[in-house]
C-alpha cells in the first residue's frame, strides 16, 4: 500500500512538472512572437484594431461545431475584429503561431502583437476575459 502511494507521488510530482514546463514554453513562445514582425501574409489582411486570428481546417468538426459559433457571439457581443486562417492551406501562419492542434483562436492586441494563444477549444468566457486583459 505505501508503495502505491510513493508511486502515485511521484506520478503527480512528474505531472505537475510537465505542466510547468508547458506553460513556460507557451510563455516564451508569446515573448518570441511579440518581437517578431507580423508575417507579410497577414500585414494587408487584418483590419486595424484588436483582433482575434482563427486557424481551422476544413477537416475540424470541433471547429465548426462548437469554436465558430463562440466566436460569432463573440463578435455580435464585443469590439474585436475576427479574422479565419485555413491553417492547412496557410501552413506557413500556422508555424509562424505554433498551431498545434484545432481550432486555435490568437488574439492580437491593436499594435496586432500576440497576447494570448489558445491551444484547442476556447469557451466565450475566457475569450471575454482575454479581450478585457488586451485593452
Amino acid at each position: 500500500m505505501i508503495e502505491r502511494a510513493i508511486i502515485l507521488f511521484f506520478v503527480l510530482v512528474a505531472g505537475i512538472g510537465l505542466w510547468q514546463l508547458w506553460r513556460y514554453y507557451q510563455r516564451r513562445q508569446l515573448q518570441q512572437l511579440a518581437q517578431t514582425a507580423l508575417p507579410t501574409a497577414l500585414v494587408d489582411r487584418l483590419p486595424a484594431g484588436p483582433t482575434v486570428l482563427y486557424f481551422t481546417g476544413e477537416h475540424c468538426a470541433q471547429c465548426r461545431l462548437q469554436q465558430t459559433p463562440i466566436l460569432a457571439q463573440l463578435v455580435a457581443t464585443v469590439k474585436i475584429n475576427l479574422h479565419t486562417v485555413d491553417a492547412v492551406a496557410e501552413q506557413s501562419l500556422a508555424n509562424f503561431y505554433g498551431v498545434m492542434t484545432l481550432p486555435t483562436t490568437v488574439l492580437l492586441d491593436s499594435a496586432h502583437l500576440p497576447k494570448t494563444i489558445n491551444h484547442g477549444l476556447a469557451p466565450l468566457s475566457q475569450l471575454r476575459q482575454q479581450i478585457a486583459e488586451l485593452n
